[in-house]
Order: C-alpha cells, then structure tokens, then sequence
C-alpha cells in the first residue's frame, strides 16, 4: 500500500520522532512509504533507505498526483501543528500520542504572529483586530468541543496564567472527527475518546519497544565516565526534563533516602528545557553534588545509560494520559522502575513496577528508594517482570501486526463526514482531495 506519514523526524527532541523512525522501519518493508516533516533538517540515517522525505508543503501535491492513505502521528507539542490543516484535507489514521493537545493547539492562536504583534504594540488598533481574528479560531475550538463551558473557559485560559486547566479539556475532538479512525497506545485512552467525540472508533495499537543487549563492560566504562564508583547506587530519570516529570520530588526523595544510603547518587537523561532553574533547585534541595545532569544523549548511547541506573523513578502530573515511550524503554533494559500511580498505566502488572500513591508521593518515592536500594535481588526480580512485560505486550511483531489491523481498517473507511465544525475546518473539508 503507498502511505504517508505525517510526523516529526529525527534529530527533533521528541519521543514521536524516535517512535516514528521505529515505526517506519516495522512498516517499510511491506509498503511503498513517503515521510513528511516541517523542520529544517533530518536525521537521514534513522530512517530507511526506501523511504521518500519530504516537506510537508508538497504533501497535497503528491497526493494529488498519486493518493495515499495518511497517518498523521500527533502529540500534544508545536511540532504538530503543521498536521490540523493537513488532516482536515486529507482524513486518515489518526494515531493520537496525548489525549491532551490543547496546550499545544492554544499556542497556534494564542502564539500566532497577528497575536504576537499586537502584544508588543497594543496601542494599534489595526493589530487589535487581526490578533482577535486569530484568536477567534481558538474560541470557535473551544465552543465546538465544550458548548456548555465556552465563555468560562476561553475566559479563564485567556487571563490567567498556568497550564492546568487545559488537562481537564483535553481538545481532542476536532483531530478525531476529522480522521477515518484513531489509534492509541492504551485501553484508558480509547474509552476517553469515544467520550471526547462520541461515536468516534478508537483502536489500541503497541509501541515498538525492544530492549538492546549492552555489555557490562560498556556500562562500566560509562560509569566511570560519569565519576560514578562501582558501589554507588544511581537513580536514574529519563526523557524530556520538565517540571511536570516531578524531578523537583524525585530530588527531595533521594535528598531524604541519603540518610539512610550514603552512596545514592541521581542520573538525568534527557533534554532540559532550563537548565538554570533545574541547577538551582538541585542546589536548594542539597543534591547538587549527587547528580549528574548528562542532558540529550546520542540515541545509540541511551540503553547504556538507561542500564547504568541501579533504579529508575517515572513520575509525570499533570498527566496527558500518554503512554510513555522513555517509560516502556526503561522497562524494556529491564530496570526496576518506581512510577506515578495512574489510572492509564494500570496495564502495567503490578509486580513489574513499584506505584508511588499521588497523595503522598514524595514519600512513597522515598520508600521505594530505600526498599529497592537495599535489596537487590528485589531490584533483580522487578526487572525481570517489568522486561517480560515489554517483550509481550509492545514487541516489535505485536506493533506491526497492530498497525496493519489498523491501516486495513482505516483504508476501508469513508472519509467523515463535517459535524458543524468551525469555519476554519469546514474550509479544510472543502479543500478535501480523494485517496
């Protein structure tokens, strides 16, 4: 089948971007593929050799020429904000990474340059009014997916500052209802779109995720890299380093947990938004001397150091209901793992992780610490489960197999029909080419 997906690529500091090259080497051996992307450059030699790469301005004229069925991988981040127009032209697999994408989809209006230029001069009465125009798009967002709460909530998000509220307004629903159908990665998240876009067909598809065999020697060598002895104890955390990932709590939880094990040190891996804020909490927490912040690391390079962890804590609030790929790689080198007890991870067995209860948990992370750090055969045996899970729930054969259920299925689905949508919709819709 000639697919396109729609997505962003490698070097790009996302998790879709790596999951996607993972994807793309599962799916080209058995399709005619072309990759479309919105970034100045790509990382060519994650991405296979039959793979056409492509910027995304000349996807409607390709498909034009020669149709293909579009899966547009969409995250809640600006790097997706090239896919809205795209996929109200062209309705294909939605795979949804985050039930949230309403911060993101927010910034389109909110950060559009009409709405920019009227900040810096809001005295012009021109810029008033293109910067309102814009934003009436978001408006018109909001009152499609949440008619009884528009006026509250388009209020509320445009004068307050903060970035909960949109969690409980996950904006979703345009993106569904303008696809032939929309793959996840879990069961919570399935059940939640269909109550988003009611009538909408969801389906649950793997990650490909599989643990890569690393030499004890590679990660002593990488250890002692680091300045780590070999009777330290590290804590690792992993992926995108920001405040929502809880590195502020894992931080307090070792700073307690120290007392207890004088050699506990902690491992961040992962880009850092800003590094100066997290150097000075570190430094306020007292745990400045014990970390090692090795920020983004060379993909080849990241099992070694998901291995040079003794233990690893996950945590995330707010959450966006994603199943996290970093998460999943950590349990698939077989690292014993404390993470955030949500409701969207209670796939995961319970005697493959270590759950750390919301109401109090910088002291379960502490707890956890200190149980795990002095049991290693504790540490052995959660390993163990945590990597049988991953090799029979997200296996590479498990998520091409997924894909294929979900491909056929989408092609052989009308495109939707529009539901009233916005105008700025509706004219995606009228802009509709056929595959």
């Amino acid at each position: 089948m000639r697919l396109a997906l729609l997505t962003p690529l490698p070097p790009a500091a996302s998790g879709i971007a790596d999951y996607s090259a993972d994807v793309l080497a599962l799916l080209a051996p058995r399709h005619e593929i072309d990759v479309f992307h919105d970034q100045e450059a790509v990382d060519r030699g994650r991405l296979p050799a039959s793979c056409g790469v492509h910027r995304a301005e000349s996807f409607t004229t390709r498909h034009r020429e020669r149709p293909y069925l579009a899966i547009y991988q969409m995250g809640n981040a600006p790097d997706h904000a090239f896919l809205y127009p795209l996929l109200g032209r062209v309705p294909g697999l939605l795979v949804l990474h985050d039930l949230v994408l309403h911060h993101s989809r927010a910034r389109t209006f909110l950060e559009s340059p009409e709405a920019l230029a009227y900040a810096r001069d809001p005295s012009s009465l021109v810029l008033r009014d293109a910067a309102r125009r814009t934003i009436a798009g978001y408006e018109a967002e909001i009152a499609y997916s949440y008619p009884a709460q528009v006026g509250r909530l388009a209020e509320t998000h445009l004068g307050t500052v903060g970035s909960l509220l949109p969690y409980a307004y996950p904006l979703c629903r345009l993106p569904v209802e303008a696809s032939r159908l929309t793959a996840v990665h879990n069961a919570y998240m399935a059940a939640a779109i269909r109550d988003e876009a009611p009538g909408a067909e969801a389906v649950r598809i793997a990650m490909p995720v599989v643990g890569t065999r690393v030499a004890p020697d590679t990660v002593a060598a990488l250890r002692q890299r680091y300045g780590l002895r070999p009777d330290d104890l590290v804590v690792g955390c992993f992926g995108l380093m920001t405040r929502e990932k809880g590195i502020e709590t894992v931080a307090r939880a070792l700073a307690r947990a120290a007392a207890a094990l004088p050699r506990l040190r902690l491992l961040l891996v992962g880009q850092v938004p800003d590094r100066a804020f997290l150097a000075r909490r570190l430094d306020a927490l007292g745990v400045r001397a014990r970390a090692i912040v090795a920020g983004r690391v060379p993909w080849d390079e990241l099992p070694a150091h998901i291995e040079a962890a003794d233990l690893v804590v996950h945590l995330r609030y707010p959450t966006a209901r994603e199943t996290s790929a970093a998460l999943l790689r950590v349990l698939a080198q077989g690292r014993p793992t404390i993470l955030s007890d949500l409701e969207h991870l209670g796939e995961i067995p319970s005697d493959a992780v270590v759950r750390a209860d919301l109401a109090d948990e910088e002291g379960a992370v502490t707890r956890g610490i200190l149980r795990l750090g002095e049991r290693p055969e504790a540490r052995a045996r959660l390993g163990g489960a945590a990597a049988a899970f991953v090799a029979r729930e997200h296996s590479a054969e498990r998520c091409l197999a997924d894909y294929e259920a979900a491909i056929t299925l989408a092609q052989a689905r009308p495109d939707p029909a529009p539901q009233g949508w916005p105008a700025h919709w509706l004219g995606h819709a009228d802009g509709r080419m056929r595959a």
